[in-house]
């Protein structure tokens, strides 16, 4: 089986899809930024679309998704594979905060993942600590655990003005056979000073090929007339999913992804 560009979060979500003019009933048994299995009774023909609506707390997440698979049982067609091509920003907010849970080590479906911090030059390495820092090169022994190492927002709802500032944005467009990723440290412009300042941002890539590997850091000094943002260029046939971490030298290291 081909591996998936994002790996999956084991889940058990009550969820509803209008289809042959009726609401059905379904259960998300596990998602990613990109996809998702879902049980139900009803299985819609491939290449199919609708909306999966999944209610969250007090919010109501509605997916725009199309079928690429058929899972058959028992000689009965029972869960259905989809891919979501344009998820909602409230979506991946919400992936991001079990995918947190993990990297905090609360465990979803007995999965967790850690993260380990280079000594050296500080990278961030998921699930495993590397051989050498693709960074600096350091040796695996210059790794060390570190469950805390990312800062997360209490309510990506209704941010703050500090993690305004410190939060990546990330814009994406696609022109020329080329996607354009820009990156600017903060909703709010942050200050360069030398007590507070970006240090450096690095990106991350998850497709079919590779498991969120770092690809690139972008390093700034402390000078007040920079201002921490950069653009990669990537070619147009790659699609997955790009995280970036931002170090802030007085505030710690803050996350955000994107998919194309």
């Amino acid at each position: 089986m081909k591996k998936r560009a994002v790996e999956r979060i084991p889940a058990n979500l009550k969820a509803e899809f209008f289809w042959c003019d009726k609401v059905n009933s379904a259960t998300v048994a596990d998602l990613s930024e990109n996809g998702m299995c879902i049980n139900t009774q009803t299985c819609p023909p491939v290449r199919a679309r609708f909306d999966v609506v999944i209610p969250v707390e007090d919010d109501v997440l509605k997916i725009p998704v199309k079928v690429r698979r058929l899972v058959k049982k028992d000689n009965t067609f029972d869960a259905i594979g989809v891919e979501i091509s344009n998820p909602p920003r409230r979506y991946l907010d919400f992936v991001d905060s079990l995918r947190w849970r993990q990297i905090k080590g609360i465990t979803t479906g007995g999965q967790v993942i850690k993260l380990f911090i280079c000594n050296v030059c500080h990278h961030i390495s998921f699930d495993h600590a590397p051989i050498n820092c693709p960074i600096c090169s350091a040796t695996i022994e210059s790794f060390e655990k570190a469950p805390e190492a990312i800062k997360r927002a209490d309510n990506f709802a209704g941010l703050t003005e500090f993690e305004k500032k410190h939060i990546p944005v990330i814009k994406i467009s696609k022109s020329n056979g080329y996607i354009d990723v820009n990156v600017t440290i903060g909703e709010i412009e942050h200050g360069m000073d030398i007590d507070d300042h970006i240090t450096f941002i690095d990106f991350y890539f998850n497709d079919a090929a590779l498991s969120k590997k770092c690809i690139s850091r972008i390093n700034f000094n402390c000078d007040k007339i920079l201002y921490p943002s950069t653009t990669l260029r990537f070619n147009n046939e790659n699609t997955g999913v790009l995280t970036v971490i931002s170090n802030c030298i007085a505030h710690g290291n803050w996350l955000a992804k994107a998919s194309f």
